[in-house]
């Protein structure tokens, strides 16, 4: 597969692989890197997101593993700030981290190696296994991946909200399709990994008394990309992307998501069916089922904390075409 493409294509530069300068003046300030990766068969995956809030002086760290049995989770939302390293290098000749961090048995690193092409995420720490055969034990796990690019940064470029509470304050985020290799080790099992995946990065005001879906699809064929946000007073916020492989990437000019939603198990969340149409007039239409998810606590990024329905499932997809494929779909809820 040809992974020639422009990175500047959306208006993101080389520069932005790494972190930015921050705003004291607003107390959700925050900067993120994520990304998730799934094998050909869902049986294998995960997600992992490390954001800051300098003005609050704290990271927000996530790392998400399925084996295809178990979920495993470790979740740091309350580590300090000071101890994060931006833009460190390792040693002499290393190559500039983007960010990296060392304590209490958590480490994780990301190293770009070429600016918006490639670049290697490694953690080191203990999780919970939060559901599964072993479900409530700990184990020590490892995950390394050599990340390369398939397509440019996606980004609808800087934006402000009149009337929420990021109003005044500038925005960007780009998300970006990826294959990687690399492995998994849990309890001492390694598992050799080649998967597919979205990464994305943010840096701006971030509070998320919003809702939001969004669909995320990548194999051998073509990557996309559809994202509706609900933010109170204001229309549906449609986006995405369609990026055949070897060809340009597209806007997605229209997104209908047909969802039913299952409260009562995190982990068979959603299922339902999509019709995308890009702004070439290509559509691309098909269903959607979990394979298996979880909910993700978000309760104390709220000025007055709370649940909300936040969850994230590794999904199925079928298409009018016939062919099928692994993907992730997010959704965040108000409940009530």
């Amino acid at each position: 597969m040809s992974t020639e493409f422009d990175v500047t294509q959306f208006c993101i530069q080389p520069e932005d692989e790494f972190t930015h300068p921050f705003s004291a003046d607003h107390p959700d300030w925050n900067e993120s890197y994520f990304f998730d990766w799934y094998d050909a068969s869902g049986s294998n995956a995960g997600h992992c997101r490390v954001g800051w809030h300098p003005v609050q002086q704290r990271i927000l760290f996530w790392l998400y593993l399925y084996n295809g049995s178990e979920w495993l989770v470790i979740e740091e939302y309350r580590l300090p700030f000071s101890a994060l390293q931006l833009g460190g290098e390792d040693g002499p000749g290393a190559g500039k981290n983007a960010f990296s961090y060392s304590g209490w048995g958590l480490e994780f690193k990301y190293q770009p190696q070429q600016a918006l092409r490639s670049g290697q995420l490694t953690v080191s720490g203990f999780a919970r296994v939060i559901c599964g055969p072993c479900q409530g034990m700990i184990k020590p796990v490892q995950l390394q991946l050599d990340i390369t690019a398939i397509g440019p940064p996606y980004s609808r470029g800087a934006g402000a909200v009149d009337s929420h509470s990021a109003a005044n304050f500038a925005t960007n985020r780009y998300e970006q399709p990826i294959q990687s290799r690399g492995q998994v080790v849990i309890d001492g099992e390694t598992t050799e990994l080649t998967v597919r995946g979205e990464r994305d990065h943010s840096w701006g005001p971030r509070p998320w008394d919003m809702g939001w879906q969004f669909l995320v699809v990548n194999n051998e064929r073509f990557s996309m990309l559809a994202t509706q946000v609900v933010i109170p007073g204001w229309p549906l916020i449609s986006m995405g992307y369609y990026h055949s492989h070897g060809e340009a990437m597209e806007h997605l000019s229209e997104t209908e998501l047909t969802l039913s939603y299952n409260e009562a198990d995190p982990t068979q969340a959603v299922s339902g069916s999509f019709s995308l149409l890009c702004e070439s007039g290509r559509k691309i239409n098909g269903t959607l089922e979990a394979i298996s998810g979880t909910e993700i606590d978000i309760t104390h990024t709220f000025a007055i904390p709370h649940r909300t329905e936040y969850r994230r499932s590794l999904i199925r997809c079928k298409f009018d075409d016939g062919s099928e494929s692994i993907g992730w779909f997010e959704c965040n809820r108000e409940l009530g």
